[in-house]
């Protein structure tokens, strides 16, 4: 059995944070596998205390925050937040962790690029967010669409010139985005794609009651962001639809946005098409509370425009509904179209409010058994495949190759490996030269 690993993981959550691929894949999987992984993470604000805090038996090492109320106050946030992240990289230096891990960080992971030596470092990028940022400054979706642009173009150079050239190894998302960072330059022998888990802990499948559809009340649920890349009016114009088809549907949106335009998007929408009082959106809520509202929908909707951001991703709203055993309807991203095709768990279809009504009152019109198969067959796939148990097998073997190769090279120059998101083949290119 090889020897525990102690690793440094610096990602771009403000503490606390209730991700679940920090609290579950590491704070628990990880932990529990006898190795130690210390955090360091800024505060969410200012009334989140500073300095070292107990973290799954491990330590949260907490940087200040100021609020963020104006432009300056959020660049003085930036800089706390790198102060704090290079101060912990030099005290890394000295030999007290055998990996440091940096998560959607770019400034940090190019001077941990340029700064560490012997240490095998590990990147993770869930997202192309340089590219977005150019792109929503493009389409002006963002309060400083200057500073976006300038922000995006500066990251983008550091990614790509800096620290993926220098990256021991690289996580990503799908095997997409492994061709995308692989375009780069990146050795495919060194990119691996870890895709979205779920903790099914305490969560249990819903039971499916019977309907009379397709013409009773049903509620067609959604959970996650309503960013508005994601283009959501698409659903209030399916909740038209339905209902100009006598399907008494509302809307559950689960979520909310930290941009307002998303939100604002999709009420301005239904105002428009007379639909305001059947769409409900409510706002942020704790997993748990978010799991169990939508639980109670129908049918719940997985709809990831069809974009090169977005086609690379690993859907992670689709693998929550089918961990809770509720028929899908989804879109044909590639991914979702994989998964649905092998788990039978719903039905697939093009990006279109017209498809998305049909295949709404298609599922409704099924039996509750018929429903309720589906379900059972996607939580079981969820189960078989997609578990942190088994996505941690995966990150602590390829941690613990990395490490050992560093060891091994003790005198090369240390790497940056990346948990990477999407491709570099049109990132921020679709047909029309936008993205969603």
């Amino acid at each position: 059995m090889p020897a525990p690993m102690r690793m440094l993981f610096i990602p771009a959550e403000r503490y606390p944070t209730d991700r679940v691929r920090i609290n579950v894949l590491f704070g628990h999987e990880m932990l529990s596998r006898g190795h130690t992984i210390d955090l360091v993470m800024q505060a969410e604000g200012p009334r989140t205390p500073a300095g070292p805090q107990s973290w799954h038996g491990s330590t949260v090492f907490v940087g200040p925050a100021v609020a963020p109320e104006t432009l300056g106050r959020r660049l003085r946030r930036e800089w706390q937040g790198l102060v704090h992240d290079v101060r912990h990289l030099f005290r890394a230096r000295g030999g007290a962790y055998d990996a440091i891990m940096i998560s959607d960080k770019f400034v940090t992971g190019a001077i941990a690029a340029l700064l560490v030596r012997k240490t095998a470092c590990i990147f993770w990028l869930t997202f192309p967010h340089p590219e977005s940022d150019v792109d929503k400054a493009r389409r002006r979706i963002t309060r400083y669409p200057k500073l976006t642009h300038l922000r995006g173009t500066v990251t983008a150079w550091l990614l790509y010139k800096l620290i993926l050239p220098r990256a021991d190894h690289v996580f990503v998302q799908s095997d997409r985005m492994k061709s995308a960072v692989c375009a780069h330059g990146v050795d495919a022998d060194k990119v691996s794609p870890i895709l979205t888990g779920f903790d099914l802990t305490g969560i249990s499948p819903v039971r499916h009651e019977a309907r009379e559809a397709p013409s009773g009340a049903i509620t067609v649920g959604y959970l996650g962001t309503l960013d508005p890349m994601r283009r959501l009016e698409v659903l209030v114009d399916m909740l038209a639809e339905l209902r100009r088809d006598g399907v008494g549907a509302r809307l559950l949106l689960v979520g909310d946005s930290d941009n307002p335009r998303g939100r604002e998007t999709i009420e301005r929408r239904a105002g428009e098409l007379g639909v305001t009082s059947h769409v409900e959106i409510t706002g942020f809520l704790p997993q748990r509370e978010a799991l169990a509202r939508i639980g109670r929908a129908d049918v719940c909707i997985s709809p990831i425009y069809r974009s090169p951001l977005l086609d690379v991703g690993s859907p992670t709203k689709m693998i929550e509904y089918m961990a809770l055993g509720l028929p899908v309807v989804a879109n044909d991203h590639p991914e979702q179209r994989a998964i649905l095709h092998e788990a039978r768990a719903g039905i697939c279809v093009p990006w279109a409010p017209r498809h998305f009504a049909r295949a709404v009152r298609w599922l409704m019109s099924r039996s509750a058994v018929e429903r309720a198969a589906m379900g059972a067959r996607g939580r079981a796939w969820v189960e078989n495949n997609r578990t942190y148990a088994r996505i941690a097998d995966e990150v602590e073997r390829t941690c613990l190759d990395v490490i050992a190769r560093r060891l091994a090279n003790p005198s090369g120059r240390a790497a940056l490996g990346v948990l990477a998101a999407r491709p570099r083949t049109a990132i921020g290119r679709t047909e029309d030269s936008r993205i969603p």
